[in-house]
């Protein structure tokens, strides 16, 4: 009776549903490929051969069909069989082709773990498969997101599709295979890559620190390393709502808000067309063009003062119109006296004060004095302004030093950014003969880079390149450690080292 007991609690093993395992540790590693046939860079494949992939674990089906890219695109059929993926032509692989299968990180398994790696595959229906090789990292990426890179032909058009894309790993590194002999450019995007001109508009990028990477019968191995960096934002405008007859207040892409004046020899029912020039970080462009018609506006409202600053010296009114003011609108009052307090336009609705004296504490706009072009006079009869001037930091005494050395072997100047951590204090000194010097920095833990200073618009900003026209980003270099300033210190050593 035993023996019969023991077989028929193996058959009831047999039988149960695969599925999870349930129990023991939790499971927070994603799916491992372990084998693959026929074996990656595999030539001469047959016409209709069948790519079969197996895992360490059982895998989520429904995280994989969109996981997956073949490259021609082609038609395919696939099956999936708990640890085993099987692709197969829908019909035929075309002659002497080179076959790429891609699989994401985000194929996942049923703990909804997903993948450590992307998985690149490459086969040929033919005798060779090209030998270039471009392996890269991705510095500054969330390990949360996923990044694609794309390889392109140099020079890139604004509409240039790429060759070959990859995905890189959750350690931001990266493999193209198969690359045949040429000149390339390299882009990675935080995203699935598409239009790649508009979507460094959007998307955090990072691009080539060369012009371009060369592939050849004798250099077919190339290592490069990218910095990851914010859009370059290129704003538009998406409405406009009139203040009054001749001022409208534009909305932009980006939730902001501008005031701009329409010329007053305009009038209603007229075609309006708005030219903006603006500047992201790296660029100055042209906004696309706007148009609409002018409308006919009874401007009942009142100016009122919307904003009041210091700023380098200079105290700063903005109204929420345009204005006219009388030379006496604005007043300090001295020993029962209103003194008048000279002033300027900075714009239509901006008047800017300069140099106001210390002893003057407060100032008083008088409502009489302040109208809009309508002729509405400020419903503030009386405005009192305090001046608070902005604190000026004490000069440190103690400060520590960072001395070091920068091996670069170009010709352009580079910039050596030092940052407190824990603090949004950024400090930037030049390189001069190879040599910099941070001096009198606040005692606390920095960490340094340096960059090469090649963005003509903010030379303490790093370029991290242009699509179209084209522009290679900087190159960078980071200090490996932390560095420890304590009070009348100089720390030396701290050599930078551009690759």
């Amino acid at each position: 009776m035993k023996p019969l007991l023991l077989i028929v609690i193996l058959l009831l093993l047999g039988c149960a549903a695969q599925g999870p395992a349930s129990g023991g540790p939790a499971d927070k590693k994603g799916p491992v490929l372990i084998s693959v046939q026929p074996l990656n860079g595999s030539k001469n494949i047959s016409s209709n051969q069948n790519f079969t992939l197996i895992f360490d674990e059982l895998l989520d089906p429904v995280s994989i069909p969109a996981s997956i890219i073949i490259e021609p695109n082609i038609d395919y059929k696939l099956k999936i069989r708990g640890r085993k993926l099987i692709i197969s032509p829908d019909k035929k692989w075309k002659t002497n082709e080179i076959v790429r299968i891609n699989l994401s990180r985000k194929i996942k398994d049923y703990q909804k773990n997903m993948m450590a790696e992307p998985i690149h595959l490459i086969f040929s229906r033919g005798l060779e498969i090209p030998h270039g090789t471009i392996k890269g990292k991705i510095i500054g990426h969330d390990v949360k997101k996923l990044i694609e890179v794309g390889l392109y032909e140099w020079p890139p058009l604004p509409q240039s599709t790429y060759i070959q894309k990859v995905e890189a790993d959750e350690t931001g590194s990266f493999q193209l295979t198969g690359i045949e002999n040429g000149r390339y450019t390299i882009i990675a995007l935080e995203g699935i890559i598409s239009n790649i001109g508009e979507q460094i508009r959007k998307k955090n990028y990072a691009m080539l620190t060369s012009s371009y990477i060369t592939i050849s019968s004798e250099e077919n191995k190339k290592n490069v390393k990218m910095l990851l960096s914010e859009p370059l934002e290129k704003l538009q405008i998406t409405s406009v709502e009139m203040q009054s007859q001749y001022c409208s207040q534009l909305t932009l892409n980006n939730n902001s808000k501008e005031l701009i004046i329409i010329d007053s020899l305009r009038s209603p029912g007229d075609s309006i067309f708005i030219h903006l020039e603006k500047t992201n970080r790296l660029e100055t462009y042209q906004v696309l063009g706007y148009s609409f018609i002018l409308p006919e506006i009874r401007d009942t409202l009142a100016p009122v003062l919307s904003q009041s600053f210091f700023k380098s010296d200079i105290f700063t009114l903005i109204f929420s119109e345009p204005i006219n003011l009388n030379v006496n609108a604005i007043v300090s009052t001295q020993d029962s006296v209103d003194i008048p307090i000279p002033f300027s336009y900075k714009n239509e609705f901006s008047i800017i004060i300069p140099n106001i004296p210390d002893t003057v504490k407060k100032i008083q706009l008088l409502g009489e004095h302040i109208q809009d072009w309508a002729g509405n006079i400020s419903p503030d009869s009386l405005k009192i302004l305090r001046i608070t001037r902005p604190e000026i930091e004490d000069k440190l005494k103690n400060g520590g030093n960072i001395i070091g050395f920068v091996n670069y072997d170009d010709n352009y100047p580079i910039k050596i950014e030092a940052q407190k951590i824990g603090s949004d204090s950024k400090y930037f000194v030049n390189v001069s003969n190879k040599k910099y010097t941070f001096s009198n920095l606040s005692p606390g833990l920095y960490k340094l880079w340096g960059f090469e200073e090649i963005n003509n618009l903010d030379g303490e900003v790093y370029n991290s390149g242009i699509w179209s026209p084209y522009q290679r980003a900087a190159r960078f270099a980071f200090y490996p450690d932390t560095i420890d300033v304590r009070a009348r210190w100089d720390v030396e050593g701290v050599d930078i080292n551009f690759e």
